[in-house]
């Protein structure tokens, strides 16, 4: 039995590698298509800094050959802009040839990441620092932080009245992505609401579907505040693991934006690169729409000169919780800082493509393993 389940991984992980980007490709090609034509398109006809058409156009047939695919990325990260040579814009890797010929070649088992309830629990029996859970749905049936199972409406109540959490933030446990779907409950005279309904057991079977994770709002850093208060504003820290041990290729400071409560770039937040060495925040930030910010556009917070203070401590919390998914080579974390500390927000085995290839001008690091991928070297 061991043999075939074996054979029957071996035969699923060659499937993903080969058909994968047949499976996907009208899925990719509608989603292209309405990025460019509500972003992409309108930032290139605006744009007063754009080479002229024909080298758009010998640049455009060029990256087509060079990565045998429709080359979206060009105007994803407006690539047609004057300064930008060719040898730059072979820095940045298009998203058909990130996500569908090298990620399914290095990432495994990404359901252990990917599904948020599995994940808490590897790393939370490796002691990393996470937020506090409250409450997990898995399978229509809800646990409490023992691991006990809630089934009533009696057991609920009392179990929440013993919550010490300000606020409990609910989000989709399987593949969430985003910031979509994500409540926030706070706590008025011992309950939990949420646009003036209780969170209670009859409330949890009617509207949370499927796998869902309960659990404490954590508070940002002083500075990181400053920021945007009304989000929890993490840094997303891609990991490659490789035979000697976990790297940090890149870090990412996401900021949430119009009093948003997440800080995705989904849900209008905006984005800005963290020096690896020093903590300190590079000079521009970016948003979905490829605007560019000097400062916050709500809250004038400026990111030249700015230091995290004990950023060496967040990237060491992400080489560590990296080890514990050896087949997962290259993970997105998000993590907090706190008071107390750094703490593990979840892991991605989607790293966030355009939030890294944005803020560093590509993803060179990445791409001199990426050739090698292609080239079907090691």
């Amino acid at each position: 039995m061991a043999s075939f389940n074996l054979k029957m991984q071996i035969f699923r992980n060659k499937v993903e590698e080969k058909f994968l980007s047949f499976y996907m490709w009208p899925y990719w090609f509608s989603y292209q298509n309405k990025r460019f034509m509500e972003s992409y398109l309108p930032a290139y006809k605006k744009s007063q800094y754009k080479k002229n058409s024909i080298q758009c156009i010998l640049e455009l047939i060029y990256l087509t050959f060079y990565w045998k695919c429709l080359p979206y990325h060009y105007f994803r990260y407006g690539l047609y802009k004057k300064g930008t040579s060719l040898k730059e814009i072979k820095n940045y890797l298009p998203e058909s040839v990130f996500f569908y010929r090298i990620m399914p070649k290095l990432n495994k088992n990404y359901l252990l990441l990917d599904n948020k309830n599995l994940c808490d629990d590897i790393l939370r029996a490796n002691n990393l620092p996470l937020p506090k859970t409250i409450l997990k749905i898995r399978k229509d049936t809800i646990f409490n932080n023992f691991g006990e199972v809630i089934g009533n409406n009696n057991q609920m109540n009392s179990y929440l009245h013993a919550q010490t959490a300000k606020e409990i933030i609910a989000k989709p446990a399987d593949c969430g992505s985003g910031g979509k779907e994500i409540i926030i409950f706070t706590k008025k005279d011992g309950d939990y609401i949420y646009n003036n309904e209780k969170l209670g057991y009859g409330t949890i079977m009617k509207k949370f579907k499927g796998d869902w994770i309960f659990q404490e709002v954590i508070t940002n850093i002083p500075l990181l505040n400053e920021a945007h208060p009304n989000s929890v504003n993490s840094f997303r820290v891609m990991t490659l693991l490789d035979k000697n041990g976990p790297l940090v290729l890149y870090s990412i400071l996401k900021i949430g934006n119009n009093l948003a409560r997440t800080d995705n770039a989904h849900t209008k937040g905006i984005y800005v690169g963290v020096d690896l060495p020093t903590g300190k925040l590079f000079d521009k930030a970016y948003d979905e729409d490829l605007n560019e910010f000097e400062e916050h556009p709500l809250t004038k917070f400026k990111f030249s000169g700015k230091v995290i203070p004990n950023f060496s401590k967040v990237l060491e919390i992400a080489k560590k919780a990296a080890l514990f998914f050896p087949e997962t080579k290259v993970i997105g974390w998000d993590i907090a800082l706190t008071e107390n500390g750094p703490i593990i927000l979840e892991g991605n085995s989607s790293p966030g493509l355009t939030i890294i290839q944005r803020t560093n001008n590509g993803m060179n690091k990445f791409c001199k393993i990426a050739y090698g991928i292609i080239k079907n070297k090691k």
